[in-house]
């Protein structure tokens, strides 16, 4: 006889039940078997587990800030001009050349989450030349001179430590007088091979450290700071009433170990003193607990668990029985559901489920195959948008190689008659037949782009006479930016071919611009010739989204398809034009360096 197969329901519930039942005893057992030691044992784990915790994430604070610091190394400049400065340097040039060196700094390497308040750089003789103050106002300043303005006893600390071999970051705290905070302090130095060059001091607002302790706080009267090793308190949260405060405070600046507390406090076990050393910073953390919440929890703990228990045991059961009532019908079709789309149907979707996880699930689900399917729909438009820019182009060039030996050899016989013009001309064109047709490299740099450009405007004046002036502008620093092949010649065709093709009158002028604005590299191509309907393009551009290809046009469709479909739809080409007074057409891409 075969024995029946139980359902998911009925096991789900079987296995609440008898968890449930397991949970009152265990839970009788072990209170039977407690005692106010083992509670003040895990006490002490659940303290020194948050503390290690907390220690984690200071941590990953501390390497994130010296992360940030490290960047001036970047500055390979700046290294050089500290090595090369000495005692007896001349500061005022190290101004003028490194002078932003701290404000470029803190808006580029360091994230709002971190609260830099000010950051100074100093050479290696302590003489400050570079220095960034977040929101300065008159109530809420930082010294312009960090370094100057300490105490003589906490500058030495400073200057000690830059003249010492350590190479591990320096923590320590500097009081805020106008603001009321104690900041933590960063001091990392800075090395040109083995000799210390210089240094940085960075403050940070207290705020995320706070969170952070406040995160780690499990108590009533709990006290948790931040002390670096043999140095005062950094940050301080919590603590007993005012009465009990000096005590605190006392063990707050004596403390080097837990053995080391003075004035007895421990005395009685009245408080339970706990700690985390740094794992490689100097700054550690110390927790100071009364053992009467610590008491008052257990009291509370024992009173309500038993209830708490029961509640607990018949509020799973009552809360199993109707998930599996809700889980094994969804699930049941969302598995009938995956097999058809196996077999065969990918059409076929998942309905909507509700908001629940398995909702989300079977959403998600839907939307990988969209994605899926997406995806493969774009691959096919960029293989067709490609093939269709590769027949355009073949079909204009006619025949590459043919043309390559034909204008080789004509460059031959011009050099041979003494025509220096006609040679230069030979040349421009093979290498634009030459970069026109090179699919191999679907991507070029600006300044290819630029020297293609030329080569084109020096074929095309031969042509019209040198009537045409081209102007380009572009900052050296961004020749090396990445984007699609032909982008901007093309441009400039149209301008030559539709803008002039009616101005008798009058230059000629075509500008090319490339700028970065806001991450993204901005090219204009910009006219004075008839102008054209620039409402008209841009809505039809605008509309044509990056899984769109292009009908007919290799020029402004073309291009604008493709830098869609390279980097999405945010990006583009737009035109600006007025009748009569020419017309101007920009490209926006990302700016990407191929030396990356």
């Amino acid at each position: 006889m075969q024995v029946r197969r139980l359902s998911l329901r009925s096991r789900m519930l079987m296995f609440s039940a008898v968890c449930a039942v397991a949970a009152l005893v265990a839970q009788g057992a072990l209170f039977l078997r407690s005692s106010s030691a083992i509670i003040w044992q895990q006490a002490e784990e659940i303290s020194v587990s948050a503390l290690n915790k907390l220690q984690e994430e200071l941590y990953t604070f501390h390497k994130g800030i010296e992360n940030s610091l490290i960047q001036l190394y970047n500055q390979e400049r700046l290294i050089l001009d500290l090595a090369e400065l000495g005692a007896d340097g001349d500061l005022a040039l190290l101004k003028e050349s490194h002078g932003q060196t701290a404000f470029d700094l803190a808006h580029k390497a360091f994230v709002p989450l971190q609260n830099v308040t000010s950051l100074y750089i100093y050479a290696g003789s302590g003489q400050l030349f570079s220095y960034y103050r977040h929101a300065q106002t008159p109530k809420y300043s930082y010294p312009e001179d960090a370094l100057a303005a300490l105490e003589p006893d906490r500058r030495e600390m400073i200057t000690d430590y830059v003249a010492s071999s350590e190479r591990v970051m320096l923590l320590t705290s500097v009081s805020n007088e106008s603001r009321e905070v104690t900041l933590i302090r960063y001091v990392l130095k800075l090395y040109d091979g083995n000799s210390c060059v210089g240094f940085a001091i960075c403050d940070v607002d207290p705020k995320p450290f706070s969170r952070m302790i406040e995160k780690s706080m499990y108590s009533e009267g709990q006290a948790i700071w931040l002390q670096p090793d043999g140095d005062r308190p950094a940050l301080m949260l919590g603590g007993p009433d005012e009465s009990q405060l000096p005590m605190f405070e006392a063990a707050s600046l004596s403390i080097k170990s837990k053995e080391g507390l003075s004035g007895g406090l421990l005395k009685g076990r009245d408080y339970a003193l706990h700690s985390a050393v740094g794992q490689k910073y100097n700054m550690s953390v110390y927790s100071l607990v009364p053992r009467s919440a610590l008491e008052m929890n257990q009291q509370a703990l024992l009173s309500n668990s038993l209830v708490a228990a029961a509640v607990i045991a018949l509020s799973c059961v009552a809360m199993f029985a109707v998930l599996s009532a809700t889980l094994t019908k969804p699930l049941t079709y969302m598995v009938r559901t995956m097999n058809a789309i196996k077999n065969g149907d990918i059409g076929l979707r998942m309905k909507e489920m509700g908001n629940d996880e398995i909702g989300e699930l079977a959403a998600e689900f839907n939307e990988m195959l969209d994605n899926a399917a997406l995806l493969l729909k774009r691959e096919y438009d960029a293989r067709l948008l490609a093939n269709d820019a590769r027949y355009k182009a073949l079909q204009a060039q006619v025949n590459p190689h043919f043309l390559y030996n034909t204008l080789e050899a004509m460059s031959g016989i011009a050099a041979s008659q003494g025509c220096p013009d006609v040679v230069t001309l030979c040349r421009a064109l093979s290498n634009i037949f030459r970069y026109s047709l090179n699919f191999g490299a679907p991507l070029a740099s600006l300044s290819e782009e630029i020297l293609h450009l030329k080569n084109y405007m020096y074929v095309m004046n031969a042509r019209t006479l040198g009537s045409v002036q081209l102007d380009i502008t572009a900052d050296p620093a961004l020749l090396k930016s990445q984007m699609p092949r032909l982008s901007i010649q093309p441009l400039v065709e149209n301008a030559i071919n539709h803008g002039f093709r009616i101005k008798s009158e009058g230059a000629k002028k075509v500008a090319i611009t490339a700028i970065l604005s806001c991450g993204k590299l901005a090219i204009s191509v910009e006219d004075n010739g008839a102008g054209m309907d620039a409402d008209a393009i841009n809505a039809e551009l605008s509309l044509q989204a990056a899984d769109a290809p292009p009908q007919g046009s290799i020029g402004l469709r073309n291009i604008n398809a493709r830098i869609k479909l390279l980097y999405g739809n945010e990006y583009g080409v737009a035109v600006e034009s007025e009748s009569g007074k020419g017309s101007k057409v920009t490209l926006t891409i990302p700016a990407i360096d191929q030396t990356i």
